[in-house]
């Protein structure tokens, strides 16, 4: 550093947007341009010179002083006038006394007149930084006067609109930023260097991205968050190249729906993401790699549309159009003067896309489709037009869409002016931005230069160009014929070498020989054939129940009452042979000693319709398995937790009855049908309480994405199946509820509208980890172990008084002060930040059980219930969104049961629908 003890304006609101910039002002580097620089002081001052005679007029016969701060000392004698302080020219002592620093209490004037610290902003949108601005200026006037002004003024936008800031709102974070750029110029260092957003309008760009180039510095993949940084250096990788050694090619997996329930179900590529090892590895090997297989092809005459935009007034001012007409190449521009002139350039463009007919919208990024949307809800069209544009919007493609996550540039991100410069494509403007195009618009606007408006014209042509040179090479890589150097990932993978599974066969011969070597296929088609000791066996297992001994005999003598078909009331019974059958019934018996098979052998007669002639029975012949033995077969598979499989072998083993697997699965989803009234009264139950304990877990859906939630109280347990994890579930089975909700931290159940309370058990889990992770972190240090003594001291009130109100009331106001002094606690760390913001936003569900009686303080519960399923989960493996509902029906059943003390298999043997208690 200078060893300057000054801080200018300029400098304090460089720091607010990148540190690195405040720094090399600080020491008087120069830029290698000063383009962005003139164009702002170019705005500021033709903004301030319209705000400052708008004012005057406005002040009429009062006295007003706008003054800049080297003019401060020349009014100090004038006590009359209210003095209005350009904050922009503002300076700040660092040398003066530390309690001068400190400033007096707010005033709102003194014998030297009322003076204002007032800031200039030509945008119609304010940002927080804005205020701590005019506060710095604030503390800066403080310095001079010895008055710290009471409130700041903002004057923005094309109205010249006031906004009142209050000074005392804004002092903490000020001097925390003060101290900040005391710290760094003290240290002597210069600030880590990270690049951001700010860096598309500074002169310092280019000296930042060429450092960041020599050390490969993270901070070039502008889509990597700072919490993503902050991880990869924790682990070590601090470079763009060590990031690219950790990628590995994700494993396919099965896709889900309807086709995962078959067997040869196909694989497909993974859900598309961004993935930054994957870009690193792209940088790394200057290579296009691509994923899967993108598609990109247009069905009608391809449009290239760039739009321009004033963010801040929601205003378009540019549109550009470039196609293909008769070989040639067209280019169209379309310029608002101003806000009464959009209308104008958006009727024009209509106007030439309906001349070329047939017409597809091509764009880089959803801002055109976007401004599609937003010109059809603003100005009335005709019914055609109307038409037109929406099919506009139905059909448009998004560039950026096809490459994100399927085709990584050897590029920093997926900016067009990053992918075009790849592919060779240049613009005429050097600072070719969305940030600096705004902020040259916004200078013609204030001056009327004609260069800026041609300027902004070239550069949205040029993006128009570049968008179709990135569709060129798009489509080329989508056909594989791209000229590029282009890296299918999927030859990157490396197989996973398994010795059994499905065998993927490459020739139709190889597919049939490997079926015929199966141990079941052998045994049954060809052992069978050689050895008489498998043969008798075989044909012993298939001959089980017909030679099984009927214990009881029963005669039908029920005559329907009409036809099912066409309910004619003269029905024929059969005569002779044909007109008679029997049906035969595996049962189980229970008995004080324990269970036998019970076979119970049906006779009825046949009947035939008279008109229709069609055949019936009075006995419905719908399963050979009784009701015992079905309720029996949902206890295994509940209960005991069995496979399908190992069900019907424990059956066939015990009572000598034959039941393949798929009758196991049959008889669970036609008890599932037949309690579904069960189940839904379990759900209204819950709803209907004072308590819920609320968790969700993954399901067993076979391509994953899918989630069972898990809804308890001290009675009751409900499973409910999900597609995904959205909050939707709970307004479903929540509906009505005014009770208090137990759950963790997701912040879905934040939507709940009723009284919660977090698991505490979950907090102390995280806080410990993040100890364990951050050993020196003092900060995190003082939250815990302020965290541990109060639930300390309530948990040894819980253990001898129970959770009854009157005794946890006294922990109210303890509670109460933890969470007060966390939330004022200036955290610099950012596991520490994290901890108290985590707090501050769950403030009032953290201690909610304290006003309750029976209210516990942790989701054990509804883990417990979690616990239940996943260890059936482990069991059932793969299933379908079917299968995983009916485990979910009988399971709450069996759950509900066992909490009220009762049995499952009891229960259903009983032929009871509504569970007691």
């Amino acid at each position: 550093m200078d060893g300057t003890s000054q801080i200018s304006a300029l400098i304090f609101s460089a720091f607010l947007k990148c540190p690195t910039k405040a720094h090399l002002l600080a020491i008087g580097e120069p830029a290698t341009d000063a383009f962005f620089v003139d164009v702002q002081a170019r705005i500021s001052s033709l903004y301030k010179a319209v705000t400052k005679r708008q004012l005057q007029l406005q002040a009429g016969t009062n006295k007003v002083e706008l003054l800049d701060f080297g003019q401060l000392w020349c009014y100090l004698n004038d006590g009359t006038a209210t003095h209005y302080v350009d904050c922009d020219t503002v300076v700040y002592d660092l040398a003066l006394p530390q309690d001068r620093n400190a400033g007096p209490r707010p005033q709102k004037s003194s014998a030297f007149g009322n003076f204002v610290p007032v800031l200039f902003l030509p945008w119609n949108k304010l940002e927080p930084s804005d205020s701590l601005l005019v506060c710095f200026g604030a503390l800066a006037l403080t310095q001079a006067t010895g008055i710290l002004a009471d409130t700041g003024t903002l004057i923005y936008g094309d109205g010249l609109r006031h906004r009142t800031v209050r000074i005392a709102d804004h002092v903490v974070r000020t001097r925390q930023t003060i101290n900040e750029i005391r710290a760094t110029r003290s240290n002597g260092e210069p600030p880590p260097l990270v690049l951001n957003r700010h860096c598309a309008v500074c002169d310092f760009q280019p000296r930042c991205r060429a450092l960041a180039i020599e050390h490969d510095d993270l901070s070039l993949l502008t889509a990597m968050t700072h919490k993503e940084r902050a991880k990869c250096n924790a682990k070590g990788i601090f470079t763009i190249t060590q990031m690219s050694y950790g990628y590995r090619p994700r494993r396919r997996r099965s896709k889900p729906g309807a086709e995962s329930c078959s067997k040869s179900a196909k694989l497909i590529a993974p859900v598309a993401r961004n993935d930054h090892k994957l870009r690193a590895l792209a940088f790394k090997k200057k290579q296009i790699h691509v994923v899967g297989v993108p598609a990109l092809k247009f069905e009608s005459v391809p449009i290239f549309l760039d739009v321009e935009g004033m963010p801040d007034r929601d205003f378009y001012y540019l549109i550009g159009l470039r196609f293909e007409c008769g070989g040639e190449k067209v280019e169209r521009s379309f310029w608002a003067d101003g806000l009464d002139g959009e209308r104008a350039i958006w009727e024009n463009c209509l106007e030439t896309l309906k001349a070329i007919g047939n017409v597809q919208i091509v764009s880089y990024g959803a801002y055109e489709t976007r401004f599609l949307k937003r010109m059809k809800e603003r100005y009335t069209l005709a019914q055609g037009d109307v038409e037109f544009v929406s099919r506009l919007i139905e059909t448009s493609v998004n560039l950026v869409g096809c490459i994100y996550g399927k085709i990584y540039f050897p590029t920093f991100s997926n900016n067009l002016k990053e992918v075009g410069r790849y592919l060779g494509f240049e613009w005429t403007w050097s600072r070719a931005s969305g940030a600096a195009a705004a902020l040259l618009r916004r200078a013609w606007e204030l001056g009327g230069d004609y260069k800026q408006k041609q300027e902004l014209i070239r550069y949205n042509i040029d993006d128009c160009r570049a968008a179709a040179t990135v569709a060129d090479v798009l489509l080329s890589i989508c056909s594989g014929a791209s000229d590029h150097d282009a890296v299918n990932v999927g030859s990157l993978e490396v197989g996973f070498q398994r010795t059994f599974g499905k065998f993927d066969s490459v020739l139709p011969e190889f597919a049939k020989i490997n079926r015929a070597a199966y141990w079941d296929y052998q045994r049954s088609k060809v052992y069978l054939r050689t050895d008489k000791t498998i043969r008798r066996t075989i044909r012993k297992s298939q001959d089980r129940n017909k030679t099984a001994r009927v214990e009881q005999e029963m005669t039908l003598e029920h005559v329907p009452e009409e036809c099912p078909k066409c309910h004619a009331t003269r029905l024929w019974m059969y005569r002779g042979r044909r007109g008679s059958g029997t049906h035969v019934v595996y049962d189980l018996k229970f008995t004080r000693r324990g269970i036998k098979r019970w076979t119970v052998r049906y006779r009825y007669n046949m009947y035939v319709c008279s008109e229709c002639r069609a055949q019936m029975t009075p006995y419905l012949r719908n399963s050979k398995y009784g009701p015992n033995l079905r309720a029996f077969v949902v206890y295994l598979l509940i209960e005991l937790r069995l496979s399908n499989q190992k069900a019907a072998e424990h059956v066939s083993a015990l009572f000598d009855v034959s039941m393949p697997k798929e009758i196991a699965h049959e008889i669970k989803s036609d008890m599932a049908e037949k309690y579904s009234s069960t189940y839904r009264g379990i759900l209204r139950q819950i709803a209907k309480g004072t308590l819920v304990h609320a968790d969700e877990t993954k399901g067993v859906v076979k391509g994953g994405g899918h989630f069972v939630w898990v809804f308890t109280n001290m009675t009751t347990v409900a499973y409910v199946y999900a597609e995904s994890r959205e909050a939707n579930i709970l307004k479903d089975v929540l509906d009505g509820f005014r009770g208090v909700l137990v759950s963790d931290f997701y912040a879905a159940y934040d939507s709940a509208p009723c009284a919660q309370q977090k698991c505490l058990i979950h907090l102390m889990r995280d806080i410990n980890e993040d100890l364990r992770k951050n050993p020196f972190d003092d900060e995190l240090k003082v939250i815990a172990s302020r965290f541990g003594a109060l639930l300390r001291e309530i948990v040894e009130t819980i253990d001898t008084h129970g959770l009854k109100a009157r005794h946890l009331s006294k922990h109210r106001r303890s509670a109460e002060a933890f969470i007060e002094q966390v939330v004022a606690m200036k955290c610099a760390t950012e596991a520490g930040l994290a901890l108290r913001k985590r707090i501050e936003k769950n403030r009032n569900k953290l201690f909610t059980f304290l006003n309750y009686d029976g209210v516990p303080w942790n989701n054990n519960n509804a883990e417990h219930a979690v616990r239940a399923f996943t260890r059936l989960r482990n069991v059932i493996n793969t299933s379908t969104p079917k299968g995983t509902h009916e485990f979910a029906t009988l399971l709450s059943i069996q759950q509900t049961l066992r909490y009220r003390g009762k049995s499952l298999l009891e229960f259903m043997r009983s032929g009871r629908m509504e569970i007691e208690g």
